[in-house]
């Protein structure tokens, strides 16, 4: 087992390799990746070995047993489901005790990566949409009427708890302001038809794998259906706060046209017309900036960047 592990953690790593038939002394571990933040702490470790890598992922924050037999569940079903050139590693073992799962590595770059690194940002954004199509796909897809007020409500009850007292948030009446706005659009988004169809629950730019034509899916945090927008909505709203700059932009628009329809190139069963997609937008611009600490101490450099980022984009489609 590779000698740089804690005793604790080479024990459990010999442990799964051994519940699949795998030799833990053949593997070194060559990366690892930490979470931490004030609801979530993981580590994720990866080995290369024979007959290809492994991941080792551990949760430690939320200690949440049937929370974590579903995210596995999610991961196995869409492994299942997915078996051609967009995929979702392999879970190989699993220990619910110490939210532990052993998964088969996959090749390639994370698109944030691959964006940090030059990569051109209508390809990356492509290929994302193209995983997120073969992702819902494979699901149950379902035509529905698209309902905003789940979410409108959902604002509506943030503002009562900042007004009790009960949540803070940074920059409190310019994200009043901005939540209000997105209350008030609510009417125009319902009432259309959507799709609906599993959803990812995290799908950021760390979580999706681009390896040329290939690409994977990583770290589900949900196992139900909703609508397509949600998912859309988490991995460009996450795209927007980090790249694009408001100056780019046309009224109303959180993307410029060149990249949504790249995205769209590649996701195809839904258009940018989509109610969900231009509903979701704003009420996840809102919903990222809310989970960012009030407190200019409690954040890193790189969280108040994104945050002024954040609050200009919100500035200018949600005014």
């Amino acid at each position: 087992m590779p000698p740089e592990m804690p005793p604790e953690d080479a024990a459990l790593f010999a442990r799964l390799c051994g519940e699949v038939g795998r030799d833990p002394e053949a593997y070194r571990r060559v990366r690892v990746w930490r979470k931490e933040d004030a609801r979530r702490s993981h580590v994720v470790e990866r080995f290369d070995g024979p007959g290809g890598g492994v991941v080792l992922k551990r949760i430690f924050r939320p200690a949440d047993a049937t929370g974590f037999r579903r995210v596995v569940g999610a991961q196995r079903r869409a492994a299942a489901a997915m078996d051609g050139a967009a995929g979702v590693p392999r879970v190989l073992a699993v220990d619910e005790g110490q939210q532990a799962v052993l998964m088969e590595a996959v090749a390639g770059e994370t698109c944030l990566a691959m964006l940090e690194t030059g990569a051109d940002p209508a390809q990356v954004l492509r290929a994302a949409g193209g995983w997120m199509a073969a992702f819902h796909r494979a699901g149950p897809v379902e035509t529905r009427v698209f309902q905003p007020r789940f979410m409108r409500d959902h604002l509506t009850h943030l503002l009562a708890e900042l007004e009790a007292g009960v949540i803070t948030v940074p920059h409190r009446k310019a994200f009043e302001r901005a939540a209000r706005a997105a209350i008030d659009l609510a009417p125009e988004f319902e009432g259309r038809e959507t799709r609906s169809s599993w959803t990812h629950g995290d799908l950021n730019l760390h979580n999706i794998v681009l390896d040329g034509p290939r690409s994977y899916g990583l770290d589900f945090t949900a196992d139900h259906t909703a609508p397509v927008g949600f998912d859309i909505a988490r991995l460009l709203i996450n795209f927007a706060g980090r790249y694009v700059p408001v100056k780019a932009l046309g009224p109303g628009e959180l993307l410029p046209a060149p990249l949504l329809g790249a995205f769209f190139e590649g996701y195809d069963l839904v258009g940018p017309e989509d109610p969900s997609v231009g509903y979701l937008l704003r009420v996840r611009l809102l919903m990222d900036w809310a989970s960012i600490p009030a407190r200019l101490t409690q954040r890193s450099l790189g969280k108040t960047l994104r945050l002024e980022h954040l609050r200009r984009l919100a500035r200018h489609a949600l005014a």
